[in-house]
């Protein structure tokens, strides 16, 4: 079913990113290996070793790290507006194709200057940042609405299976080649993924002549099918958007999401080599156990949660709120609990791969509750989410920057954990108290959706 291929190739879209995104967080070990050394030494062990390794301090490290968050918090907004003017399939190629080619250009600019590098990452982040919205643009077009979990979770996957892949592969080419090999594998990944989006990829049902007839008429029934022109001269309701209560349980539910999924996926590398001593192969695949409870989660939290739906057991609303709390709040819970493991190493990671794996049950709530109050302006909300989320990916880094520049102790990185929960239980809060799961910014040329989707259950049962 073509439906089920878009959401696979979105998958791999997200695949791709994730992995350019996150292969520096590896690589850099291997960039600044030679850190406490002074700048000569460093010039000589350079020129033994033909690889190139920079003098930075933590400092500039952080910001390396975290530039690229600057440029996603910019680009989202934008990026949702012209996904619903353009198309999610023309922006999402777009973002691969850009992040692919600054990838690539990592390792020169490194070795230019650390500034010229922390730009390059801004603008990776400006590039990937248009992905979320051309993602969910795109989906709200094939997802059904009792398909529409499964849909978002399986193109969110990617985003899991990045973490299981990226860091045991960026750690072996690293370690058996050189760090810079890494970026340049991951473009070529980004270069044919790609092709195949060109090839396979339509932005309605309508427009695929691959698709069966039996497909689209089905999807016509659903009401998914929105002509790729329909709304480009519909204004955008922005300030009933803004006001909307239902949109800001949205919001911050994924700010503190955000604050756990970057924090985790940024730093638990440095919080795993430093804090426990393993060594640099030895993290990536710690890494990867993080990503695999990650799959887990996100894949069948999708599946139960249109399970549920389905069914009756909930409803969509009550769904989504406990989705959220699964994920969110549980996460929230076990970061909490982390000092109370300081004495044991083994058991902090499982508690740490927990909390990681958890959140991967937001996609089946954050995501699909965007479509459940509007399909035709969800870009310009999932722009705003974006924009504001992302913002953790600097604000995270800045604290570790300040909590363990004197001394990098367990009880420091125990401190951040329990500031991450404390975030994170507030969002989970105000999405359990404001928000909805009805239609809220009804289209000028479409009747009352979440009417006609309640119809759409009821018609399967009766099936």
């Amino acid at each position: 079913m073509k439906r089920f291929l878009v959401a696979g190739m979105c998958s791999m879209i997200k695949l791709c990113l994730l992995c350019m995104r996150v292969n520096i967080n590896i690589a850099i070990i291997e960039m600044v290996q030679t850190q406490n050394l002074t700048e000569e030494d460093a010039s000589n062990v350079t020129l033994t070793t033909k690889v190139p390794t920079y003098v930075w301090d933590k400092e500039t490290r952080q910001m390396i790290l975290s530039g690229f968050f600057y440029g996603y918090t910019i680009a989202p907004v934008p990026g949702g507006w012209i996904a619903c003017r353009l198309g999610g399939k023309r922006v999402n190629l777009f973002s691969l194709i850009s992040s692919s080619i600054l990838t690539a250009l990592i390792p020169w600019s490194a070795g230019v200057s650390s500034n010229l590098l922390i730009v390059l990452r801004v603008l990776d982040g400006m590039a990937q940042g248009l992905n979320n919205a051309a993602t969910v643009v795109l989906l709200g077009k094939w997802a059904v609405p009792h398909e529409r979990s499964t849909l978002v979770s399986i193109a969110f996957f990617g985003l899991a299976l990045a973490e299981v892949i990226s860091n045991p592969l960026s750690a072996w080419i690293c370690s058996a080649y050189n760090w810079p090999l890494s970026f340049y594998t991951y473009s070529i990944f980004g270069a044919v993924a790609a092709i195949l989006w060109v090839v396979l990829i339509y932005e309605t049902p309508e427009k695929d002549p691959f698709i069966s007839s039996n497909e689209v008429e089905y999807l016509k029934g659903f009401d998914t099918g929105d002509g790729e022109n329909k709304d480009k001269n519909i204004s955008v309701p922005l300030l009933s958007i803004v006001k909307s209560s239902a949109v800001w349980a949205i919001v911050l539910v994924y700010l503190a999401y955000c604050f756990g999924f970057y924090f985790i996926i940024t730093e638990a590398p440095t919080f795993i080599s430093e804090i426990f001593g393993f060594d640099l192969k030895t993290t990536g695949w710690l890494m990867s156990i993080l990503g695999i409870a990650d799959c887990f989660f996100t894949l069948t939290s999708g599946v139960c949660a249109d399970f549920i739906i389905r069914h009756k057991y909930l409803t969509i609303f009550q769904t989504r709120k406990l989705f959220a709390f699964l994920g969110t709040g549980l996460c929230a819970f076990l970061l909490i609990c982390m000092d109370v493991f300081k004495h044991s190493a083994i058991l902090s990671l499982i508690t740490l791969i927990l909390a990681f794996g958890t959140l991967g049950c937001n996609h089946s709530s954050i995501m699909p509750n965007i479509l459940d109050i509007t399909k035709h302006y969800s870009g310009v909300i999932i722009g705003i989410m974006t924009s504001v989320g992302s913002c953790s990916g600097f604000v995270g880094p800045t604290l570790i920057g300040a909590l363990i520049s004197n001394n990098n102790t367990y009880g420091q990185w125990s401190l951040m954990f329990k500031i991450i929960g404390g975030i994170q239980l507030f969002g989970v809060t105000i999405f359990l108290l404001f928000a909805k799961a009805e239609e809220q910014f009804h289209h000028p040329n479409k009747e009352n959706i979440s009417k006609q989707e309640m119809k759409s259950y009821k018609a399967i049962e009766d099936n």
